[in-house]
């Protein structure tokens, strides 16, 4: 359960005067009345003194009689009681609060709320009492766990699909001996795929970038020293970045080893930076001794960069390529967003 503060600046207490007479006021109790949240008002010690009828009905309450007087946290299962008071605490206090919460009917229905929690004042300025809304959102967290499970589902899946694909590539190879390099190349396309597609597995959320490349490096054999990757920036990186990113160092990795630097012993360099709302990664890979005719036939083959243009590309992102005497320098962007911005 998540919970967190919301300064008053954000959301300002309630000005009222005289907490009695305001819960009596024909306009505020049609705007309690009519809505279709649960609202309570607390004392400044965590009382109820009021809940509106939608509320007791949610809740699955038979009367005022059952609430009135009685603890707000009371309401709520024992493990969510210190969340709870402290809530209360803050709104009693002057702070106005925000948290997510799973807190079942008076009758065992399980549900989750959205609640917050805001100080009353009265006409001096004082806390005379806190106003609780809940909006109950449990179609919405079941439907989301519902799609977790799903999409975790479809994820071993592909998975698995990756390693029978691999299989029969391998095997239709050995039919037409004339495939086989085409078949280790897609095979090699896969088995990135498939490290990327682990991740998502195991971690079902954003990913470090760092370690991603790593693993996609130890995957095609590759040691941690030859390819540098601390200069990649240390962030997370989503789904659909996870998938671009395998592609492109997969290729990079595999062109190299038939054709560039990998082949000969050398080091390639792998860093990075956001900026703008951009992720940058640069490849930077010496081809010493080629000249610029050899190293634009032999360093990457057009089938390989072919494959980087479009999946960046189709994922909104831009690569450039620069290849010369002095080596190959790829760069690739990928539009970019923070683990923390992307939260609810």
């Amino acid at each position: 359960m998540h919970h967190s503060p919301v300064h008053d600046e954000v959301s300002p207490a309630i000005q009222t005067d005289e907490l009695s007479a305001s819960l009596s006021d024909p306009i505020l109790a049609a705007l309690f009345h009519s809505s279709r949240d649960c609202i309570e008002v607390l004392d400044p010690s965590g009382r109820i003194r009021f809940m509106n009828p939608a509320g007791l009905s949610a809740r699955q309450l038979n009367a005022d009689a059952d609430v009135i007087g009685r603890h707000w946290w009371d309401l709520w299962p024992a493990e969510a009681h210190a969340m709870v008071q402290e809530a209360a605490s803050k709104g009693a206090a002057g702070e106005a609060t925000d948290f997510r919460g799973f807190g079942p009917t008076a009758r065992g229905r399980p549900k989750w709320w959205d609640v917050r929690v805001v100080p009353i004042r009265d006409a001096s300025g004082e806390v005379s009492g806190v106003l609780v809304v809940s909006k109950d959102v449990t179609d919405a967290v079941t439907n989301r766990k519902m799609y977790d499970t799903i999409a975790l589902e479809m994820r071993h899946r592909l998975k698995n699909a990756f390693s029978v694909a691999s299989a029969i590539a391998k095997i239709s190879a050995r039919q037409t001996p004339e495939h086989q390099s085409f078949a280790e190349d897609l095979v090699k396309r896969f088995s990135s795929l498939a490290v990327a597609q682990a991740k998502l597995v195991d971690a079902a959320s954003d990913f470090p970038l760092r370690s991603l490349v790593s693993d996609l490096v130890d995957a095609a054999g590759v040691s941690g020293e030859t390819i540098n990757v601390s200069g990649l920036p240390d962030c997370l990186v989503d789904e659909a970045q996870m998938r671009v990113i395998a592609v492109v160092i997969g290729e990079l990795t595999t062109n190299s080893l038939k054709y560039g630097a990998l082949r000969n012993g050398d080091a390639i360099h792998c860093s990075g930076r956001i900026e703008d709302g951009w992720l940058h990664i640069f490849w930077v890979e010496p081809l010493d001794g080629a000249t610029p005719d050899e190293t634009e036939e032999t360093s990457s083959t057009s089938t390989g960069l072919t494959v980087i243009q479009r999946i960046v590309t189709s994922a909104g992102g831009q690569v450039s390529r620069v290849m010369d005497a002095d080596g190959l320098r790829v760069a690739f962007s990928l539009v970019h967003q923070n683990a923390s911005d992307a939260q609810d």
